[in-house]
């Protein structure tokens, strides 16, 4: 019997070349610094040698173009099979049918290595990723904030340096115990339009029972609760114990005024910790760290990250997704890609090994169990990247300047959501 050839068997009988060719997966890497890149490659590197029926090939798209590029290649074409994004505009880009589901593949892989995936992601990434029952995303990094403090200021103002702030109320009186008797201000806190501003603030909101968003969908800030965090939050500014600037000066000098012995708390990342050790400041040994304040409801540590996503326009899903997968699960890329990075794994049964179980990354590890999205417990909507700048940021620095009351910019507040969340 004369054996029939397909056209791509005979191409490659007559040509010597392999009847089936590789799958291709393009991926945007948004990270520009050579260790994070030279991780990637080491990554791609051993997922190909166990996958070599697919190549990945990384293109390096600096975050600040990366939402520019992103936006003209859904117009003009051009999207990759994979990229990064930030966690906060995974639901923008679901919204318009941009994204592939990534539950069937959870599920996959799951039952292939015997482990619940979507278990071992973080809780409050559940509000960013897991959109009308789906999965959309996979949890690449996480990032969150904790509370530095010096004890040695603490000590010199009579406070006890062994009993850090339990409340944001009792960080408010340290704060000023410590402006009016040292030469430090009490505490690094922003009221300026910087996304350390919210960083900080939504951890005070949320911990009073605060909702951005109500049962209808609409702003839910316009309350009580919300009132009572945001006066607490700019009393710090109207009591003197952070900077005369603070409703205008960038959050990287907040930093920078922390590493230069200015403030006696501030309340941020992990890279602090690195940044004093490696600067060789002479309090370096009196600065610890421990989980953020609580309010009236409890505890709730900022949450940020960035995961990968699958691309619906892509042509290779299988393959896709594979790498995914490889790149964000524990027994695949992820603990290397997270230690030469310097990141909190997006894992939760990664994160609870080494270096993450030990000083300093164990407070923040620990912190995580408590950190939330902005709009907690509601899942991410489209706008949500937009109400981030737009809104909240707004409110306070008005109230800081003394442009409108907490009533006023409360409700000016409101407005703006509901204004974006009509479009």
């Amino acid at each position: 019997m004369l054996k029939r050839l397909t056209l791509a068997a005979t191409a490659a009988a007559i040509f010597s070349v392999p009847a089936l060719a590789k799958d291709t997966v393009v991926f945007w890497q948004f990270s520009t610094r050579d260790a994070y890149i030279d991780a990637w490659e080491a990554a791609i590197a051993d997922f190909e040698a166990e996958n070599p029926d697919i190549d990945v090939v990384m293109e390096i798209v600096p975050w600040s173009e990366q939402q520019q590029r992103l936006v003209s290649a859904l117009t003009t074409g051009g999207l990759p099979d994979v990229s990064m994004l930030g966690n906060n505009v995974v639901a923008q880009f679901q919204a318009i049918g941009a994204l592939a589901p990534l539950t069937q593949y959870f599920a996959a892989h799951g039952e292939k290595h015997g482990y619940d995936v979507a278990a071992d992601i973080w809780p409050g990434d559940r509000g960013y990723y897991e959109l009308g029952g789906e999965w959309w995303a996979s949890a690449l990094a996480v990032e969150t904030r904790a509370l530095y403090y010096r004890k040695d200021l603490f000590e010199a103002a009579g406070l006890d340096p062994e009993s850090p702030p339990a409340t944001w109320s009792d960080l408010i009186e340290a704060a000023k115990t410590i402006t009016e008797k040292t030469d430090a201000y009490g505490w690094a806190a922003p009221m300026s339009i910087d996304y350390l501003t919210l960083q900080n603030f939504m951890s005070v909101y949320l911990s009073h029972g605060a909702r951005l968003l109500n049962e209808a969908g609409q702003c839910g800030l316009d309350s009580d609760a919300f009132r009572q965090a945001l006066a607490l939050f700019v009393s710090a500014f109207e009591a003197g114990v952070t900077h005369p600037d603070a409703a205008t000066k960038p959050g990287n000098e907040f930093r920078r005024g922390f590493l230069d012995g200015e403030y006696a708390m501030i309340v941020d990342q992990p890279g602090i910790y690195a940044d004093l050790q490696n600067e060789g400041a002479d309090f370096a040994d009196q600065v610890a760290i421990v989980q953020v304040p609580a309010g009236p409801e409890g505890t709730f540590g900022f949450l940020g990250g960035w995961p990968l996503v699958l691309w619906d326009a892509s042509e290779s899903k299988d393959a896709a997704a594979a790498w995914i997968l490889h790149a964000t699960r524990p027994e695949g890329a992820l603990k290397e890609l997270s230690i030469n990075s310097g990141m909190i794994p997006g894992s939760r049964s990664l994160a609870a090994g080494e270096p993450w179980n030990a000083s300093p990354f164990d407070v923040f590890v620990a912190q995580l169990q408590n950190a939330y999205p902005y709009q907690h417990p509601d899942e991410a909507i489209a706008q949500m990247g937009q109400m981030e700048v737009d809104t909240i940021q707004k409110a306070i620095q008005a109230v800081a300047l003394g442009e409108a009351t907490v009533d006023e910019a409360t409700v000016r507040l409101c407005e703006d959501i509901n204004e974006v969340l009509a479009r």
